[in-house]
């Protein structure tokens, strides 16, 4: 009867133990929204070297320099346009202005970039490329008396920013006054493929 009653007992431990309540797991979650940046395109004031004046039309030459930031995170990608207005003059001399059809682009650099999405000069790693091809480009030379797209990024490029020269030429008229000519150069950025 001892052996029945061991059993019996060891089996009743078994049970219990068995019945013992687990601990229980819930799925928790954890979330984070991230709010868009902007979209920024900017070229530095540019002060050209002086010229004197002849009796013949001259080029003054220098680079601008365009910095474009995509910080809002949409992929949407973007369009970069420059225009200029007529320079200006300010002096003591009755000038006339420089028309704007006499600023041109002559050439562009290749695009760099400094933080976010790299340059594949390649286009074959799905980052955005070069000047000339792929997914950024850029390259267009010409007059700046109506808008120029200087720089493209293609939708899910251009997530970063990005820096390039723009290589530009000021025709000055033969027989400028002496004094100031002052143009305003107009950088547009919008978000477009």
């Amino acid at each position: 009867m001892r052996s029945t009653a061991t059993t019996l007992a060891i089996g009743a431990l078994t049970a219990c133990g068995m019945l013992a309540v687990p601990s229980a797991f819930a799925a928790d979650s954890v979330s984070q929204d991230v709010t868009g940046g902007t979209l920024t395109a900017a070229v530095a004031n540019l002060t050209l070297a002086g010229v004197i004046s002849t009796h013949a039309a001259q080029a003054s030459t220098g680079k601008m320099i365009l910095t474009v930031d995509d910080s809002t995170g949409t992929g949407a990608g973007w369009n970069v346009t420059e225009q200029v207005s007529s320079f200006v003059y300010s002096g003591p001399f009755s000038g006339t202005a420089i028309p704007a059809a006499d600023f041109a682009i002559t050439s562009v650099d290749a695009a760099s970039s400094s933080a976010g999405q790299a340059i594949d000069v390649t286009g074959t790693d799905g980052a955005p490329t070069g000047p000339q091809s792929g997914n950024m480009t850029g390259g267009v030379t010409g007059s700046l008396d109506s808008p120029v797209k200087v720089l493209h990024a293609g939708a899910t490029f251009g997530q970063g920013t990005y820096g390039q020269g723009i290589n530009v030429t000021l025709t000055v008229p033969a027989d400028s006054r002496a004094g100031a000519y002052t143009g305003t150069l107009t950088t547009t950025v919008i978000a477009a493929p």
